[in-house]
């Protein structure tokens, strides 16, 4: 495997010290955040080279994402610095109103990531890479950044780079079920592989679990693996005919965001080092449970070591002597 590449928007995240109201809240903590650079930072966590393509602002939060980048070892050779537009930034409003969930408030219009066009991209962004991963907000941004992500993606294709997909919608951003799906459909159709969750089946597609099961397999014709993940209920794995299933691992959720993409990361980073799926969906619900039980999208985020003694712990139970 040479290079995992990714290519988002990156945030700067600014998590309340407490939770309710953030009419409230005076105390934050700043983290650096953003579906695809989750999925990236949690491969290279996991031993795999990664790069990331987006823009930032010419501004200390546009700084402080490309120090995070490189201290987690990602390259950041095609990382723009934007001079005339900022870096997005989001609040957080932790179990309120609803006790355990999370409310996300974002300041990302106009944003560098969201200036992004197919000029661009240059060859130097497929240099040495075998796998690309984008997902469903990225497309979503605008049309320019639609055209500029579906560029990259069918020249990754044309170059024998795998696709990687995760719908991950956004309401905020797509408002309504038939621009969600014109947004995804065209990456869905490219997709060597596909991640969902069950809230944007169910906002996709109608009918029972199976039904809306199959009308994703319909769109995605030519995806090897596809992986439905289910929260609480773990996920499962359609691959060669077969379906596999994981249960969840039961942990105390301080913050829900960021569980995907550590599922995601773990998952593929599982596929590459050679694990069959049965086994990367272990892998995979670990890396989700550990990451929800502590606040930030990329500081829970764990490696080989942490996985394997997480499921240790899980397997002979919590009474394990671990000194």
């Amino acid at each position: 495997m040479k290079k995992v590449l990714g290519m988002g928007e990156i945030m700067v995240q600014f998590n309340p010290t407490e939770k309710g109201p953030l009419l409230y809240q005076r105390m934050f903590e700043r983290h650096v955040a953003g579906s695809e650079a989750n999925i990236i930072i949690q491969m290279q966590k996991l031993d795999v080279k990664t790069s990331f393509f987006t823009a930032v602002g010419s501004d200390p939060f546009g700084e402080i994402i490309i120090n995070t980048l490189r201290e987690e070892g990602v390259e950041t050779n095609l990382v723009k610095i934007d001079e005339g537009n900022p870096t997005g930034i989001y609040f957080v409003q932790r179990s309120y109103p609803y006790p355990g969930k999370t409310t996300v408030f974002y300041y990302r219009e106009n944003s560098a990531a969201s200036k992004i066009t197919c000029d661009d991209i240059k060859e130097e962004v497929f240099e040495d890479v075998d796998m690309l991963i984008i997902s469903g907000i990225t497309p979503a941004l605008n049309e320019s950044v639609r055209n500029c992500a579906l560029k990259i993606v069918e020249m990754s294709k044309s170059r024998g780079i795998k696709v990687v997909f995760d719908t991950n919608i956004r309401i905020k951003l797509l408002k309504n079920k038939e621009k969600a799906l014109e947004c995804v459909q065209p990456f869905l159709e490219k997709a060597d592989i596909v991640f969902t969750g069950m809230g944007d089946l169910n906002f996709l597609f109608k009918g029972e679990f199976e039904d809306k099961k199959n009308q994703l397999k319909e769109l995605a014709k030519n995806t090897e693996i596809m992986v439905i993940k289910m929260g609480e209920k773990g996920a499962i794995a359609l691959y060669d005919g077969h379906t596999y299933k994981q249960d969840s691992f039961k942990v105390p959720v301080v913050d829900e965001l960021g569980a995907g993409d550590a599922f995601d990361g773990a998952f593929l980073a599982s596929i590459l080092k050679g694990y069959d799926v049965k086994t990367a969906l272990k892998y995979g619900c670990a890396a989700g449970a550990i990451t929800v039980s502590l606040k930030g999208d990329i500081e829970p985020l764990p490696k080989w070591n942490d996985l394997k003694l997480f499921l240790d712990i899980h397997s002979s139970g919590e009474s394990k002597l671990l000194r």
